[in-house]
């Protein structure tokens, strides 16, 4: 079973691979080894390596030790000590062979390392060994961070999300924006249309919400019920303001028929929190966006309101 969920997933999507090298000959040598099977992307220092993880994180990064500017050693040790970052598995290039030079890329927090020269055969062969455990983790932990009806993220993936970004948003003083959304009337849509067509009510939005973003970083999750929620990093009071209008549109745009709700059509009301350079708990911003939640239905539904 866990070879059959290797081998869809592998064939779903080809995996990313970062090559990290600074030398140009080998650079070519190690994306052309590995561009027919994956996706490859390249950088030539540490830095590079580190912000090209942090705004797209690939499946594996392939990493030569000795670099200008940040070391090999000293980029992965960044990676591994950031929670959006750790996850990533780093195999290291190196042309050291020395107990000391194999210890410090175990402590550095490596999956493997190969010495040069290399066979491009070994480096195809431990490249797949480590995206196939990686895939599978990946698929693993996706399933149990999946709400089982509408296949977007959970509650507690949510949870850690948003504590993870709430983090990193403190760290390099930008501002993270969080909207809880609630779709309205939505018993009376039970109530009207029965429990299968909630069902499909819920897919529907949820795939009308997730449709709606295409920044990697921005998570929608379902929070319970037919509630949901969405987190936005980097994103500024204005530009909250404008997503929380412009999803309020879409679900609108939908025009599906709710007999049950005085406007005939389905509608969701919406709360939102900013955080700005960590001067709230997560615990404090979920409260606040769910106050303005409250605000939205209080003050007539299908509409939007922060503070």
């Amino acid at each position: 079973m866990i070879d059959t969920l290797v081998n869809q997933t592998l064939s779903s999507r080809k995996a990313v691979v970062l090559v990290v090298e600074d030398d140009p000959i080998s650079a070519i040598i190690s994306t052309q080894a590995l561009a027919d099977i994956y996706i490859t992307h390249h950088v030539s220092d540490g830095r590079a390596a580190v912000a090209f993880c942090e705004a797209t994180p690939p499946d594996l990064v392939l990493m030569d030790i000795n670099m200008p500017g940040i070391s090999g050693l000293e980029a992965c040790d960044i990676l591994k000590r950031n929670v959006a970052t750790k996850d990533i598995p780093v195999m290291f290039i190196t042309a050291a062979s020395d107990p000391q030079s194999e210890d410090e890329c175990w402590d550095a927090g490596c999956v493997d390392f190969i010495s040069k020269p290399f066979s491009v055969k070994t480096l195809r062969h431990r490249v797949n060994s480590h995206l196939s455990v990686k895939i599978l983790t990946d698929e693993l932990k996706r399933l149990a961070t999946s709400d089982g009806l509408t296949n977007i993220r959970n509650r507690r993936f949510f949870d850690e999300f948003f504590l993870a970004q709430s983090k990193l948003a403190a760290r390099n003083q930008e501002p993270l924006g969080l909207l809880m959304i609630d779709i309205d009337f939505f018993k009376q849509y039970n109530d009207t249309y029965g429990h299968i067509k909630g069902d499909e009510c819920l897919k529907i939005v949820a795939e009308a919400l997730t449709q709606a973003f295409v920044r990697p970083t921005d998570c929608v999750a379902r929070y319970g019920g037919e509630e949901f929620v969405v987190v936005l990093p980097n994103t500024d009071k204005k530009g909250l303001k404008h997503v929380g209008e412009h999803l309020i549109d879409i679900i609108r745009s939908l025009k599906l028929a709710h007999a049950g709700s005085p406007l005939k059509t389905l509608t969701i009301s919406m709360g939102g929190a900013l955080v700005e350079q960590g001067s709230l708990k997560t615990e404090e911003a979920i409260a606040q966006a769910d106050k303005h939640l409250y605000a939205a239905k209080q003050g007539g539904r299908n509409r939007f309101i922060m503070a």
